[in-house]
């Protein structure tokens, strides 16, 4: 008889990071459960589930491998069933039946009798496409049709194989890539682009591994022309097209022509009973866009449905589904980019007389061909709306606004310039506070950005048009594009301004962000970064108002600027942390794989936390992706952006080896510098000639790190620099000094600090350092300490932050009535060690205690701080932190 396949041999790794996951020993508790209750199931696997490596996992729990599984193949007879199905083989225990939908129609009798008659308890693991095949297909025989009517009867329970999820995966691909020379972002693009599948995680590792080169560094993203999908084919249900209801088919065409459209619109425009048909048979798929919930039908179903030649429809047919599509969009359904555009052409292509309705469409389909990089078509439907436009000054701005964008993004630079001097003659028109009106300020002031000087025309039309209706608002404009220095004073203006809109308000609150970050302002720039983050929160759950476009853009680079400058200031590195990595993980793996946003989160947090790392070159790398994926979609819109981008374009320079030498570094030129310099230093700035003391100390400090220059040349480098308020560069310089000046107690204390401020990667360094240099000097005592620091440390980093924010939860949030918390310096030096992952024989050590007497503080801070567990603690402290309720006295004399 048939047993296990033995071919394939066991492999403990891949059992313990798919099978020992959380996810699928879930569901093998449940299976093996109902086995041993005496009763069967059936399991449903997908493409790359790895039903075959579950059912041998299953097995083994089972306790006989080799007589417990059958495996299912085309050559399995009807006598090697019943022999593996009699009640007398292994006392009547439970056995797993891999492949049964392969199972030959003459093994029918057999199945029945296993079902009804001796009711063995069996798991049958079969495939989830041809199980719905059945389902829908009418087929009444064969032993997988008697399965399905055994579960729909009750006879069998069913468990879907669940994919595993987006740590799981990771963990998968980071422990099959073993040393392959992979990076972090690598790996999670890898793990992202599996789905959850592990055969499909497998493949992946085993293709880097034969063309590590071409592993995707960034996220790909979706076109208008092809949505979410992989480029192998999804399917292999062609050869039941023919079989399938026609209207099934003609719907699957039609959604998969305006894919990806939003659920809501697509069940009014199909019914919910077709959509429900669609999905359950895998032709179409749920995803978010946008944060939108939309259904999309992949382009290789459709060009398979029309190499079998099924699911036409008539000409007369396909025009009535379109006008209903245009009745919807009137109505004012959302529709989604490619059903827009996709109207928008019919409306030309056709000559159709234009209406208002109609008008508002090609400039949306306009807008999104800006978008996504057509500027040809863009042009198009803007000059047939031209004459329709022209009284009605929402409108008008509009079309303004993507005419510039367009001739901008074609790189007709004078006909944009030509287009703005021509617009300034009619002014805003009464639409000053329109975010049409806002965005077309930023984007024809980052088209005039690249003068030298900005032309006369442009400075008055701001100062005497523009700035009495928002004070400051000219200085804003003009320096968040890159064109003059920003003005404090104006920007506070703004913010005070009850006229400004939310797009200028948040724009206000970067560039003040920026000019505390630029002036060495640590506690400055905490506050103004508190301040935008609430009112960002207010925006979205106090008022409960959707943003448009470039409120939302604004909101992305408020949030993305200011957590990276407080990860390198080393403000609140736990919440920036928890940022950026919460943001990368969004990036690289939610299931709206929807625009730049996405893949330009990923590149720059990856990007910072490079920088920390000391890895310099893969961080240029993560910026130039960074360039490439907001450029065109917002040229118009950043910290000198625009700018910002040509010059990453057109550099040729190397990423980052550099000399000490000045005149060596400025014939080479830098790409990092250039483009992060600009990026970060904030709105109104080109890349100076002297970078702020700041930046200079972590640049060269990522480049000690890297191995670039030694400690005694980065120390010299700065020796003329002035002291440093912001804790991050701060606590690196000291570093560096520590270790050009060969103090190992400078270096321990440096590693601490560092570590303090979120700066890992370097506190590791220091630690090893540190160790080594006390073992030199035979002090072991003190290089132990060193190393169980070092061990702390990587402990913590190996889990991510948790989330500092309050619980939801009602009985535990704190009111402005409770009662403060009191603790004591020693409590609070005790918990601030906690914190950083010190155990309480390495507290005692630090501070010259017992251990009791540490134990004693922890228990009492627990009691006093509400902390069900020791490592609750510095939790319990944030939220007592930001609700101004936890005090400190000093300790009771002795």
């Amino acid at each position: 008889m048939r047993g296990t396949d033995t071919s394939t041999p066991f492999d403990p790794v891949h059992d313990r990071l798919v099978h020992k996951a959380p996810t699928r020993s879930r569901k093998s508790a449940q299976i093996l459960d109902f086995l041993r209750t005496g009763r069967s199931v059936v399991v449903v696997c997908l493409t790359g589930d790895g039903a075959l490596d579950f059912a041998r996992s299953l097995a083994a729990s089972l306790g006989q491998p080799q007589l417990s599984m059958l495996r299912v193949t085309t050559h399995t007879s009807a006598a090697e069933v019943e022999e593996f199905v009699d009640p007398a083989r292994l006392d009547g225990g439970a056995r797993i039946v891999c492949g049964a939908h392969l199972l030959p129609p003459e093994v029918e009798s057999i199945i029945d009798h296993a079902l009804h008659v001796s009711r063995v308890p069996i798991a049958y693991l079969v495939d989830g496409d041809r199980l719905r095949t059945v389902h829908r297909g009418g087929n009444g025989s064969g032993p997988l049709s008697q399965i399905a009517t055994g579960w729909s009867n009750g006879e069998l329970e069913r468990i879907d194989l669940a994919r595993l999820t987006g740590n799981e995966a990771l963990a998968l691909v980071t422990g099959l890539a073993g040393t392959l020379p992979l990076d972090d972002l690598q790996l999670r693009t890898l793990a992202a682009l599996s789905a959850g599948r592990p055969l499909v995680a497998a493949d992946l590792v085993a293709w880097a591994e034969d063309s590590p080169h071409r592993a995707p560094q960034r996220y790909p993203h979706a076109s208008v022309d092809f949505p979410t999908f992989g480029l192998r084919p999804l399917s292999r249900l062609s050869p039941q097209y023919p079989h399938l209801q026609t209207d099934t088919l003609v719907a699957a065409r039609r959604l998969g022509s305006i894919s990806p459209l939003p659920l809501s619109t697509a069940k009014q425009l199909f019914g919910n009973t077709v959509i429900a048909r669609l999905i359950d048979l895998r032709l179409a798929r749920e995803f978010e866009v946008t944060g939108q919930h939309s259904v999309a039908v992949s382009p290789l179903h459709v060009a398979a449905i029309d190499n079998a030649q099924v699911g036409e429809a008539s000409e007369e047919e396909d025009k009535r589904f379109r006008s209903r599509l245009e009745t919807m969009w009137r109505a004012g359904y959302p529709v989604g980019e490619v059903a827009s555009i996709s109207l928008a052409r019919e409306l030309i292509n056709d000559g159709r007389e234009l209406n208002p309705s109609r008008v508002r469409l090609l400039l949306a389909a306009a807008r999104s061909l800006n978008r996504l990089g057509d500027p040809m078509e863009a042009t198009v439907m803007l000059l047939t709306v031209e004459d329709e436009v022209k009284d009605d000054p929402k409108l008008f701005l509009e079309w303004e606004l993507q005419s510039i964008t367009a001739r901008l993004v074609n790189g007709d630079r004078e006909g944009a310039v030509e287009l703005i001097q021509t617009g300034i003659d009619h002014g805003p028109m009464g639409r000053e506070r329109d975010p049409v009106c806002v965005e077309l300020l930023f984007v024809a002031s980052a088209a005039l950005a690249s003068d030298n000087e900005l032309p006369q025309w442009w400075t008055d039309f701001l100062r005497d048009v523009i700035d009495p209706l928002v004070p400051g608002v000219a200085n804003l404009v003009s320096s968040f594009t890159g064109s003059v220095m920003t003005d404090v004073d104006e920007v506070r203006a703004v913010l005070d301004s009850p006229q400004a809109s939310p797009a200028l308000r948040l724009a206000a609150m970067a560039a003040l962000c920026q000019h505390h970050l630029k002036n060495d302002d640590a506690d400055g720039l905490a506050s103004a970064a508190v301040e935008g983050f609430e009112y960002i929160t207010e925006l979205v759950t106090v008022q409960s108002r959707i943003l448009d476009d470039f409120t939302h853009t604004m909101a992305w680079y408020f949030a993305i600027g200011v957590t990276a400058n407080c990860l390198l200031a080393g403000i609140e590195p736990e919440r920036s942390e928890l940022a950026v990595r919460q943001l990368l993980e969004t990036a690289c793996g939610a299931s709206a794989h929807s625009g730049w946003q996405l893949t330009a989160t990923a590149a720059w947090c990856t990007g910072i936390l490079r920088l920390l790392e000391g890895e310099v070159d893969t961080a240029a790398r993560d910026y130039e992706a960074c360039a490439a994926s907001i450029n065109p979609a917002l040229l118009a819109v950043g910290w000198g952006l625009r700018d910002t981008v040509d010059r990453w374009q057109r550099s040729n320079a190397p990423y980052y080896r550099l000399s000490i030498s000045g005149e060596e570094t400025a014939a080479q030129g830098y790409r990092l510098h250039d483009g992060l310099t600009a990026l970060l230093f904030g709105p109104g700035a080109t890349t100076p000639a002297e970078m702020p003391t700041w930046m200079r100390t972590v640049f060269t400090h990522a480049r000690f790190l890297d191995g670039t220059i030694t400690a005694a040349e980065a120390s010299a480098s700065l020796s003329g620099d002035p002291d440093i308020n912001l804790p991050g560069p701060r606590a690196a310089r000291r570093h560096i000094d520590a270790v050009a000046g060969d103090d190992a107690e400078a270096v321990l204390a440096a590693g601490h600090e560092l570590q303090q401020v979120g700066y890992r990667g370097a506190a590791r360094h220091a630690f090893g350092q540190a160790r080594a240099m006390f073992l030199g000097e035979r002090m072991s005592a003190r290089a132990r300490v060193a190393g169980e620091a070092l061990d702390a440390l990587r402990i913590r980093a190996s889990t991510a932050p948790e989330d500092p924010r309050p619980t939801s939860d009602a009985s535990v949030m704190s009111t402005d009535s409770s009662p403060a918390v009191t603790l004591t310096e020693r409590e609070l030096e005790v918990c601030r060690l906690v914190a950083e992952g010190l155990t309480n024989v390495q507290i005692s050590q630090r501070l010259v205690l017992s251990v009791r007497t540490v134990e004693s503080h922890v228990l009492q801070a627990r009691a006093k701080l509400g902390a069900d567990r020791r490592r609750d603690i510095p939790m319990e402290m944030l939220k007592l932190r930001d609700a101004g309720r936890i005090n400190a006295v000093d300790r009771s004399p002795m």
